[in-house]
């Protein structure tokens, strides 16, 4: 079980696993988004786009927050940035539920943790994916 070798039938890749990380954080944000686009220097006018695109979920606008993150960042978009960013504003135990989850789920040598979150389909963490939980949950008990 603690083997993440089956998600659906498919190998669980860096790539993955990122996606998944991503998608855990957007889910345990809550109203700590805007903190958090602060802190990845997203402007007021950004934040206020965000919420007038996605008015009624907050999941829906961490979602936007990261994926537009991601795009802006590009190639420099690397999980141990977002980590950083969430101790900063005093989110630490989003990361550290993150690895009492599923500490498989987290890599453990350098070379995988820097999986570029711009190499990652962004389409995951659609609210239609990100509300079916039981994917999530699936690939967290592997």
């Amino acid at each position: 079980l603690t083997d993440p070798k089956l998600l659906n039938g498919t190998t669980v890749n860096a790539m993955e696993r990122t996606k998944l990380k991503i998608t855990v954080i957007a889910e345990q944000l809550g109203l700590s988004w805007t903190e958090l686009a602060r802190e990845l220097q997203f402007s007021v006018d950004d934040i206020n786009r965000i919420r007038v695109e996605n008015p009624n979920s907050l999941l829906d606008q961490s979602s936007a927050l990261l994926n537009l993150w991601v795009s802006r960042e590009g190639k420099k978009a690397k999980m141990e940035n977002l980590h950083g960013a969430l101790k900063n504003i005093d989110r630490a135990d989003i990361v550290k539920s993150l690895e009492a989850q599923a500490p498989q789920v987290l890599p453990e040598t350098a070379e995988e943790g820097a999986c570029r979150l711009a190499d990652c389909d962004s389409a995951l963490l659609s609210p239609s994916v990100v509300n079916g939980k039981n994917r999530l949950q699936l690939a967290l008990i592997f």
